[in-house]
Protein backbone atom coordinates (compact mmCIF):
# COMPACT_ATOMS: atom_id res chain seq x y z
CA UNK A 1 0.00 0.00 0.00
CA UNK A 2 2.88 2.40 0.66
CA UNK A 3 4.62 1.90 -2.20
CA UNK A 4 1.22 2.19 -4.80
CA UNK A 5 0.44 5.33 -2.72
CA UNK A 6 4.34 6.91 -3.75
CA UNK A 7 3.36 5.37 -7.22
CA UNK A 8 0.41 7.94 -7.26
CA UNK A 9 1.40 10.50 -5.67
CA UNK A 10 -1.09 10.23 -3.04
CA UNK A 11 -0.88 9.58 0.86
CA UNK A 12 -1.69 6.04 2.17
CA UNK A 13 -4.69 7.04 4.02
CA UNK A 14 -6.50 8.47 0.92
CA UNK A 15 -5.35 5.41 -0.76
CA UNK A 16 -6.71 3.08 1.48
CA UNK A 17 -10.22 5.04 1.44
CA UNK A 18 -10.80 4.71 -2.15
CA UNK A 19 -10.21 1.58 -2.74
CA UNK A 20 -12.79 0.80 0.43
CA UNK A 21 -14.91 3.42 -1.65
CA UNK A 22 -14.59 1.46 -4.77
CA UNK A 23 -15.78 -1.92 -2.51
CA UNK A 24 -18.41 -0.66 -1.01
CA UNK A 25 -19.56 1.19 -4.86
CA UNK A 26 -19.24 -2.49 -6.00
CA UNK A 27 -20.83 -3.93 -2.77
CA UNK A 28 -17.88 -6.98 -2.54
CA UNK A 29 -14.57 -7.33 -1.39
CA UNK A 30 -11.75 -7.37 -3.75
CA UNK A 31 -8.98 -7.65 -1.26
CA UNK A 32 -7.76 -10.48 1.77
CA UNK A 33 -6.20 -8.26 4.02
CA UNK A 34 -4.21 -9.37 7.29
CA UNK A 35 -1.45 -7.97 9.30
CA UNK A 36 1.57 -8.31 7.16
CA UNK A 37 0.05 -8.02 3.64
CA UNK A 38 -2.92 -7.01 1.28
CA UNK A 39 -3.80 -9.15 -1.78
CA UNK A 40 -6.52 -9.79 -4.53
CA UNK A 41 -8.95 -11.93 -3.88
CA UNK A 42 -11.30 -13.69 -6.53
CA UNK A 43 -13.41 -11.01 -6.88
CA UNK A 44 -10.26 -8.58 -7.39
CA UNK A 45 -8.33 -10.56 -9.63
CA UNK A 46 -11.31 -11.14 -12.01
CA UNK A 47 -12.09 -7.22 -11.74
CA UNK A 48 -8.71 -6.55 -12.08
CA UNK A 49 -8.66 -8.70 -15.48
CA UNK A 50 -11.73 -7.21 -16.92
CA UNK A 51 -10.73 -3.28 -16.00
CA UNK A 52 -7.12 -3.49 -17.78
CA UNK A 53 -9.41 -3.67 -21.07
CA UNK A 54 -11.16 -0.80 -20.00
CA UNK A 55 -7.76 1.42 -19.47
CA UNK A 56 -6.44 -0.05 -22.95
CA UNK A 57 -9.76 1.13 -24.58
CA UNK A 58 -9.48 4.71 -22.75
CA UNK A 59 -5.65 5.26 -23.76
CA UNK A 60 -6.12 3.99 -27.15
CA UNK A 61 -8.76 6.99 -27.55
CA UNK A 62 -6.96 9.36 -25.84
CA UNK A 63 -4.18 8.96 -28.02
CA UNK A 64 -6.18 8.70 -31.44
CA UNK A 65 -8.20 12.01 -30.24
CA UNK A 66 -4.90 14.16 -29.23
CA UNK A 67 -2.93 12.68 -32.36
CA UNK A 68 -1.71 16.03 -34.90
CA UNK A 69 -3.73 14.44 -37.55
CA UNK A 70 -7.06 15.23 -38.03
CA UNK A 71 -7.96 11.98 -39.96
CA UNK A 72 -8.39 8.50 -38.08
CA UNK A 73 -6.98 6.89 -41.18
CA UNK A 74 -3.40 8.49 -40.61
CA UNK A 75 -3.30 6.98 -36.60
CA UNK A 76 -2.03 3.16 -36.80
CA UNK A 77 -2.21 1.43 -33.35
CA UNK A 78 -0.24 -1.87 -32.64
CA UNK A 79 -0.81 -3.96 -29.65
CA UNK A 80 1.70 -6.35 -28.08
CA UNK A 81 1.62 -8.64 -25.11
CA UNK A 82 4.69 -7.07 -23.13
CA UNK A 83 7.27 -4.68 -23.80
CA UNK A 84 9.70 -5.82 -26.63
CA UNK A 85 12.56 -4.83 -27.90
CA UNK A 86 11.55 -5.54 -31.28
CA UNK A 87 8.10 -2.92 -31.27
CA UNK A 88 10.58 0.27 -30.93
CA UNK A 89 12.75 -1.02 -33.16
CA UNK A 90 9.41 -1.77 -35.55
CA UNK A 91 7.40 1.39 -34.71
CA UNK A 92 11.08 3.65 -36.01
CA UNK A 93 11.11 1.43 -39.44
CA UNK A 94 7.05 2.22 -40.09
CA UNK A 95 7.97 5.62 -38.94
CA UNK A 96 11.07 6.07 -41.20
CA UNK A 97 9.14 4.69 -44.30
CA UNK A 98 5.69 6.25 -43.82
CA UNK A 99 6.46 9.57 -42.20
CA UNK A 100 3.00 10.58 -42.85
CA UNK A 101 1.18 8.82 -40.42
CA UNK A 102 1.26 8.43 -36.45
CA UNK A 103 2.14 4.65 -35.04
CA UNK A 104 0.08 4.39 -31.62
CA UNK A 105 1.20 1.73 -28.94
CA UNK A 106 -1.11 -0.34 -26.98
CA UNK A 107 0.10 -3.07 -24.29
CA UNK A 108 -2.74 -3.84 -22.04
CA UNK A 109 -5.83 -5.77 -22.94
CA UNK A 110 -4.74 -8.38 -25.01
CA UNK A 111 -6.32 -11.04 -22.83
CA UNK A 112 -9.97 -9.58 -23.79
CA UNK A 113 -9.55 -8.71 -27.20
CA UNK A 114 -12.62 -9.02 -28.40
CA UNK A 115 -13.80 -5.83 -26.86
CA UNK A 116 -11.22 -3.47 -28.43
CA UNK A 117 -9.58 -4.44 -31.83
CA UNK A 118 -6.25 -2.39 -32.52
CA UNK A 119 -4.91 -2.28 -36.08
CA UNK A 120 -2.14 -4.76 -35.37
CA UNK A 121 -1.11 -6.72 -32.51
CA UNK A 122 1.97 -8.88 -31.96
CA UNK A 123 1.40 -12.21 -29.92
CA UNK A 124 2.63 -15.27 -29.02
CA UNK A 125 -0.33 -17.27 -29.37
CA UNK A 126 -3.26 -16.83 -32.46
CA UNK A 127 -6.11 -14.68 -31.78
CA UNK A 128 -9.44 -16.24 -31.95
CA UNK A 129 -11.71 -14.43 -34.95
CA UNK A 130 -8.45 -12.48 -35.90
CA UNK A 131 -6.39 -12.89 -39.19
CA UNK A 132 -2.96 -14.59 -38.06
CA UNK A 133 0.17 -14.61 -39.65
CA UNK A 134 3.52 -16.43 -38.38
CA UNK A 135 6.00 -13.95 -38.84
CA UNK A 136 8.83 -14.82 -35.97
CA UNK A 137 9.48 -18.51 -34.93
CA UNK A 138 12.81 -18.07 -33.05
CA UNK A 139 15.39 -20.50 -31.23
CA UNK A 140 15.45 -20.13 -27.18
CA UNK A 141 19.08 -20.51 -26.46
CA UNK A 142 20.29 -21.43 -22.81
CA UNK A 143 23.01 -19.35 -21.84
CA UNK A 144 25.30 -19.56 -19.33
CA UNK A 145 29.12 -18.23 -18.54
CA UNK A 146 32.07 -19.53 -20.27
CA UNK A 147 33.49 -20.30 -16.68
CA UNK A 148 30.31 -22.65 -16.25
CA UNK A 149 31.09 -26.37 -15.85
CA UNK A 150 28.35 -25.78 -18.53
CA UNK A 151 30.40 -24.39 -21.19
CA UNK A 152 31.84 -27.26 -22.59
CA UNK A 153 28.34 -29.04 -23.95
CA UNK A 154 27.50 -28.41 -27.26
CA UNK A 155 24.04 -28.69 -26.29
CA UNK A 156 21.60 -28.82 -23.22
CA UNK A 157 19.46 -31.47 -21.90
CA UNK A 158 16.72 -30.27 -19.13
CA UNK A 159 17.98 -32.44 -16.36
CA UNK A 160 21.22 -30.85 -16.67
CA UNK A 161 19.35 -27.58 -15.02
CA UNK A 162 17.54 -29.76 -12.50
CA UNK A 163 19.96 -27.84 -9.61
CA UNK A 164 21.35 -24.76 -11.88
CA UNK A 165 20.46 -21.04 -9.89
CA UNK A 166 18.47 -19.97 -12.59
CA UNK A 167 17.98 -16.15 -14.07
CA UNK A 168 14.74 -15.44 -15.61
CA UNK A 169 11.99 -11.99 -16.42
CA UNK A 170 8.88 -11.80 -13.92
CA UNK A 171 5.87 -13.46 -15.85
CA UNK A 172 5.90 -12.87 -19.38
CA UNK A 173 5.08 -14.59 -22.65
CA UNK A 174 8.69 -15.45 -23.00
CA UNK A 175 8.81 -17.17 -19.93
CA UNK A 176 5.80 -19.19 -20.23
CA UNK A 177 7.28 -20.68 -22.92
CA UNK A 178 10.50 -22.16 -21.06
CA UNK A 179 8.21 -22.94 -18.02
CA UNK A 180 5.84 -25.08 -19.99
CA UNK A 181 8.60 -26.35 -21.94
CA UNK A 182 9.86 -27.81 -18.74
CA UNK A 183 6.86 -28.90 -17.30
CA UNK A 184 6.10 -31.20 -20.66
CA UNK A 185 10.16 -32.32 -20.02
CA UNK A 186 8.47 -33.53 -16.10
CA UNK A 187 10.42 -30.76 -14.56
CA UNK A 188 9.35 -27.63 -12.36
CA UNK A 189 11.34 -24.37 -12.26
CA UNK A 190 11.90 -22.05 -9.47
CA UNK A 191 14.18 -18.69 -10.54
CA UNK A 192 16.78 -17.69 -8.11
CA UNK A 193 17.16 -14.30 -9.67
CA UNK A 194 14.03 -12.73 -11.32
CA UNK A 195 15.04 -9.56 -13.16
CA UNK A 196 12.95 -8.40 -16.63
CA UNK A 197 16.06 -6.22 -17.17
CA UNK A 198 18.15 -7.70 -20.23
CA UNK A 199 21.50 -6.14 -19.54
CA UNK A 200 20.97 -7.38 -15.73
CA UNK A 201 20.23 -10.84 -16.95
CA UNK A 202 22.95 -11.28 -19.02
CA UNK A 203 25.83 -9.39 -16.24
CA UNK A 204 24.55 -12.32 -14.04
CA UNK A 205 24.87 -14.91 -16.73
CA UNK A 206 28.20 -13.50 -17.85
CA UNK A 207 29.96 -13.91 -14.46
CA UNK A 208 28.14 -17.05 -14.04
CA UNK A 209 25.56 -16.47 -10.96
CA UNK A 210 23.49 -19.13 -13.02
CA UNK A 211 22.12 -19.65 -16.70
CA UNK A 212 19.57 -17.99 -17.99
CA UNK A 213 17.68 -18.49 -21.55
CA UNK A 214 18.32 -15.90 -24.34
CA UNK A 215 15.57 -15.39 -27.60
CA UNK A 216 17.59 -15.87 -30.92
CA UNK A 217 16.40 -12.66 -32.36
CA UNK A 218 14.11 -10.37 -30.24
CA UNK A 219 16.68 -9.28 -27.70
CA UNK A 220 18.10 -6.76 -30.33
CA UNK A 221 20.36 -4.55 -28.78
CA UNK A 222 22.21 -7.14 -25.96
CA UNK A 223 25.38 -8.97 -27.24
CA UNK A 224 25.47 -12.58 -25.59
CA UNK A 225 28.72 -13.12 -27.35
CA UNK A 226 30.79 -13.29 -24.18
CA UNK A 227 28.41 -15.80 -23.36
CA UNK A 228 27.70 -19.58 -24.29
CA UNK A 229 24.49 -20.22 -26.18
CA UNK A 230 23.60 -23.32 -26.39
CA UNK A 231 20.51 -25.46 -27.77
CA UNK A 232 18.13 -27.59 -25.72
CA UNK A 233 18.38 -31.57 -26.79
CA UNK A 234 17.05 -33.61 -28.03
CA UNK A 235 14.23 -31.21 -28.60
CA UNK A 236 14.76 -27.34 -29.51
CA UNK A 237 12.48 -24.95 -28.08
CA UNK A 238 10.74 -22.52 -29.68
CA UNK A 239 8.67 -19.30 -29.37
CA UNK A 240 6.54 -17.90 -32.10
CA UNK A 241 5.54 -14.29 -32.66
CA UNK A 242 1.92 -13.64 -34.95
CA UNK A 243 1.12 -10.87 -36.54
CA UNK A 244 -2.99 -10.78 -36.30
CA UNK A 245 -5.42 -8.20 -37.06
CA UNK A 246 -9.10 -8.00 -37.13
CA UNK A 247 -10.63 -8.80 -40.44
CA UNK A 248 -12.61 -5.67 -40.73
CA UNK A 249 -9.63 -3.68 -39.95
CA UNK A 250 -8.08 -4.44 -43.18
CA UNK A 251 -10.44 -1.94 -44.88
CA UNK A 252 -8.50 0.83 -43.43
CA UNK A 253 -6.58 3.15 -45.33
CA UNK A 254 -2.51 2.21 -45.00
CA UNK A 255 -3.46 -1.12 -43.36
CA UNK A 256 -1.78 -3.21 -46.29
CA UNK A 257 1.18 -1.35 -46.44
CA UNK A 258 1.54 -1.20 -42.83
CA UNK A 259 1.15 -4.76 -43.16
CA UNK A 260 3.77 -5.52 -45.86
CA UNK A 261 6.34 -3.10 -44.37
CA UNK A 262 5.67 -5.23 -40.87
CA UNK A 263 6.05 -8.48 -42.70
CA UNK A 264 9.44 -6.88 -44.70
CA UNK A 265 10.74 -6.25 -41.66
CA UNK A 266 10.66 -9.26 -39.97
CA UNK A 267 12.05 -10.95 -42.51
CA UNK A 268 15.26 -9.39 -42.81
CA UNK A 269 16.06 -9.88 -38.88
CA UNK A 270 16.09 -13.61 -39.79
CA UNK A 271 18.07 -12.75 -42.78
CA UNK A 272 20.53 -10.82 -40.46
Amino acid sequence: MTQAAKRLHISQPSLSRTILELENELNCQLFIRNSRSITLNENGKYFYKKIKSALSIIDLASQEVSSQYNSYDRVISLRCEKSSQVIPAVMKYLKNALPNIKILLVQRGLEDDWMNHCDFEFSTQKIKNNKNFLILKEEVFVAVSKSSNLSSKTSIEFQDLKYQNVIMSRPNPLRSVIENSFKENGLSIKPKFVTSDISTQHELIKNNFGIGFVPQYSWLYNDFSDTCLLSFSPQKVYRKIYLSYYPSKAQKKYHEQVGKLILKYFNKLVEQ
